[in-house]
């Protein structure tokens, strides 16, 4: 009796190590699925990593959504639009080297770098509202992120997260709290 009272401090210690570490992993990962108690969701279902994944995947779909919009939009306010200024005035910028060339007439250079930031705002306007929403619609960028919604299992993350992080945290963390409790255990014995 009088070593196993003493013995509680390591297993107490062991315990409280394990337990913080396993509601780590049930916060990510468990339940799959939401519970709903009287039609109200409990907090924190489905899991942290499922919700996550619900978020990202509702994230992507909308930002797709927004892009495709955007090019139908050419109103100043569109973030294309904004994005197709940005290019202009930054060529514009970059062709102040003809500044330099004296023997050119003041209005000339204004024409050329005007022609030469509106070709290159004409590109880039092609370029955006055109050109990617047609490789988005040949190539079925919806199809794909469906598939990469069905191919992207949680329980594969789970399955390495257990293999490679869980494992090894919760070996650190009972071994620190076996020293605790070890520690705790001396201080009783010497104390009594």
């Amino acid at each position: 009796m009088f070593i196993i009272k003493p013995l509680v401090f390591i297993i107490v210690n062991m315990l409280f190590g394990f337990l913080y570490i396993f509601a780590i992993k049930f916060f990510l990962f468990i339940p799959k699925k939401e519970i709903r108690i009287n039609k109200k969701r409990l907090p924190f279902t489905p899991a942290f990593v499922f919700r996550k994944k619900i978020w990202l995947f509702k994230k992507i779909r909308k930002l797709v959504n927004n892009y495709i919009n955007d090019t139908k939009d050419d109103s100043d306010g569109s973030r294309i639009t904004k994005w197709e200024h940005k290019v202009f005035h930054q060529t514009w910028d970059k062709i102040t080297f003809m500044d330099k060339f004296n023997f050119i007439p003041k209005s000339i250079k204004k024409n050329i770098k005007y022609f030469i930031s509106t070709i290159t705002f004409e590109v880039t306007k092609q370029f955006l509202r055109t050109f990617i929403p047609f490789v988005m619609e040949k190539y079925e960028l919806d199809k794909y992120i469906e598939l990469l919604d069905k191919k992207l299992d949680v329980d594969v993350i789970k399955e390495y997260f257990n293999k490679f992080v869980y494992k090894y945290v919760l070996m650190f963390v009972l071994a620190i709290h076996f020293l605790i409790g070890l520690g705790n255990m001396l201080i009783y014995l010497f104390v009594k």
